[in-house]
C-alpha cells in the first residue's frame, strides 16, 4: 500500500466571488451555510475572509449612521456590555444584541468572539490532522496492513473534509438493505450473505 502524501498546501476547485477573487480555494475557506447554498441553488460563493471584511464594513457604517442620528437627537443613552463590562453608547450595540438586555454584547466584543471562534476551529482542525498523521506514521512503522489502512482512511477523511467542506459519512452496520451497503465498505457484505445462506442450509 502506498504511503499517503503529507502536505499543508491544498488546491481546491472553488472560486471566491468576493473582493479577493481568489481561485482554487478549499471548502474550509467558506462557511458551511455558503457551501450549502452554492450546492443547492448555485449561489455565488464568498470566502470567510471576504464575508468578514464586508460585515466589519457594514457594522462600522451602521454604527456611524447611528452615532450621527444620536448626535442630532441629542440622546446620550448607553448600555453595558456583558463581556467587557463597559458602559457604551447604544450605537456600539446591534439591535439584536440590545434586545438581549443584560446579556447584550457590544459590536467590538462580538467581532472578537467571532474571530476567536474561527481561530479555535482552525487550530482544532490542524490538531486533528497532526494526530491522524502521527497514527499513519505509527501504523507504517508497525507494518500491520489493517492498522495502516485504518489510519490512512482516517487521514483521508479529514483531508477530504478540509478540501470539500463536506463531513465524511461513516457507513456502519444497520438493518436490512442498508446493512448490506454499509458492509460493502467494511468487507462484511460477502461474509454476511454467505453466513446467512449457510445458516439456512443447516
Amino acid at each position: 500500500m502506498s504511503n499517503p502524501v503529507i502536505t499543508e498546501r491544498w488546491a481546491g476547485n472553488l472560486d471566491c466571488s468576493g473582493p479577493c477573487r481568489r481561485k482554487r480555494l478549499v471548502g474550509s475557506d467558506f462557511s458551511k451555510q455558503g457551501l450549502e447554498r452554492h450546492r443547492k441553488k448555485g449561489s455565488a460563493l464568498k470566502c470567510k475572509q471576504c464575508v468578514s471584511a464586508v460585515e466589519v464594513s457594514e457594522r462600522k457604517a451602521a454604527q456611524d449612521r447611528a452615532n450621527a442620528s444620536a448626535s442630532e437627537a441629542g440622546t446620550g443613552t448607553s448600555a453595558s456590555c456583558s463581556l467587557c463590562h463597559r458602559s457604551l453608547p447604544l450605537p456600539s450595540f446591534s439591535r439584536s444584541q440590545l434586545s438581549k438586555g443584560d446579556s447584550a454584547r457590544c459590536r467590538e466584543c462580538v467581532e472578537a468572539s467571532i474571530s476567536s471562534e474561527t481561530s479555535a476551529a482552525e487550530a482544532e482542525r490542524k490538531e486533528k490532522m497532526e494526530v491522524a498523521r502521527a497514527r499513519v506514521r505509527e501504523a507504517e512503522a508497525g507494518g500491520d496492513a489493517r492498522a495502516k489502512l485504518k489510519a490512512a482512511t482516517e487521514l483521508s477523511a479529514l483531508e477530504g473534509e478540509h478540501v470539500t467542506g463536506l463531513k465524511p459519512i461513516v457507513l456502519g452496520r444497520g438493518r436490512g438493505r442498508g446493512s448490506g451497503r454499509g458492509g460493502r465498505w467494511s468487507s462484511a457484505r460477502g461474509g454476511g450473505r454467505g453466513a446467512g445462506r449457510r445458516a439456512t442450509k443447516g
